[in-house]
């Protein structure tokens, strides 16, 4: 998937609304290729997803030694 600007004139393809759409979505489906949004209803999108996915912490390849020690300790 990939979010891309527009370069043609289409309608938003969220239901009830009116604008022009600025941004894209291609996917790779069988039926349709782009979904077309505008600017308000791709950050309202954003939103929403964020509430469902959020990112987890990154681990850290240094570790302290009194963790590591520890576990020596407990085999």
């Amino acid at each position: 998937m990939k979010v891309e600007k527009c370069r043609h004139i289409v309608k938003c393809d969220s239901s009830g609304c009116r604008h022009l759409a600025k941004y894209y979505i291609s996917t790779r489906g069988f039926i349709r290729n782009e979904f077309a949004f505008c600017e308000e209803c791709l950050k309202s999108l954003y939103e929403e997803l964020a509430k469902l996915f959020v990112p987890k912490a990154v681990e850290s390849h240094f570790k302290p030694n009194r963790a590591i020690s520890r576990r020596k300790n407990e085999k």
